[in-house]
């Protein structure tokens, strides 16, 4: 059975470093499927942190745990705090290592990518993973945020940390997600093969349950003609998660 790397070779490319550190992944899965199970509390507490629509000041506890519901916001902020992502000095909460915004600001959706990828069956997987290439004397690389084996076919996922909501009028947020599927649509054609699949998983929520439609018909519709698995807020939860990377693998 081939590995990840050498189905690339065989394709002009090749794995460049050893990508997101899948030991932290494992280490971190509880405060991953805490955020999961709580993503809006976790969106508002990670805005706060980070200081978005404001000065990039550090924020005080009690602020923090005021800015969503306060038994799920706690509890997330304990994960972070147990995880030693965040610090208290003097009163105030600060980002404490190298990775902390890195995680907060999407690598968790990474690393829950992954989590779901190995959950559903993957014989190999990688996270956060650079893929270089040489086609015709032209060389690059790609950063593939997962990248998946089961048997001898590759998978791929790309994922977007994006608001939640989905506003008619926000036309930057429904750029972001069109781009987002046509970057998806290249990975698939620069290193898969017909057969392979490749999905966008998003942290917005895209079905209108009263409609019962979509709540962005075009985004839809362009993934749909470019074969891309779009996975929304709605299918983020572990067990809907696990489904579709088992979906991607098996189809």
């Amino acid at each position: 059975m081939q590995t990840i790397e050498n189905i690339l070779t065989g394709r002009s490319a090749f794995l460049k470093g050893s990508g997101g550190d899948k030991n932290a992944a494992e280490n971190r899965r509880d405060l991953t499927m805490a955020i999961q199970q709580n993503y809006p509390a976790f969106e508002m507490l990670r805005d706060k942190l980070l200081g978005a629509g404001g000065p990039k000041s550090a924020a005080q506890p009690e602020r923090v745990l005021d800015a969503a519901s306060a038994a799920e916001t706690e509890l997330l902020f304990d994960h972070l705090r147990q995880h030693e992502l965040l610090k208290l000095e003097q009163g105030e909460v600060t980002l404490n290592k190298m990775d902390a915004r890195r995680f907060l600001t999407g690598g968790w959706l990474e690393e829950l990518a992954w989590l779901a990828a190995m959950e559903a069956g993957a014989h190999e997987a990688h996270y956060s993973q650079l893929v270089g290439w040489d086609v015709e004397g032209y060389t690059g690389e790609n950063e593939i945020d997962v990248i998946f084996r089961r048997d001898d076919k590759l998978g791929f996922v790309s994922c977007k940390a994006l608001r939640s909501s989905l506003q008619s009028s926000d036309r930057k947020h429904r750029a972001r997600m069109m781009e987002a599927v046509h970057e998806a649509d290249n990975l698939a054609d620069h290193f898969g093969q017909p057969g392979e699949r490749v999905g966008v998983l998003v942290t917005t929520d895209l079905f209108d349950e009263e409609r019962g439609e979509a709540r962005y018909q075009a985004l839809m519709g362009k993934a749909a003609v470019l074969d891309v698995r779009v996975i929304p807020l709605e299918d983020i939860r572990w067990d809907k998660l696990v489904g579709v990377m088992e979906y991607l693998m098996d189809h």
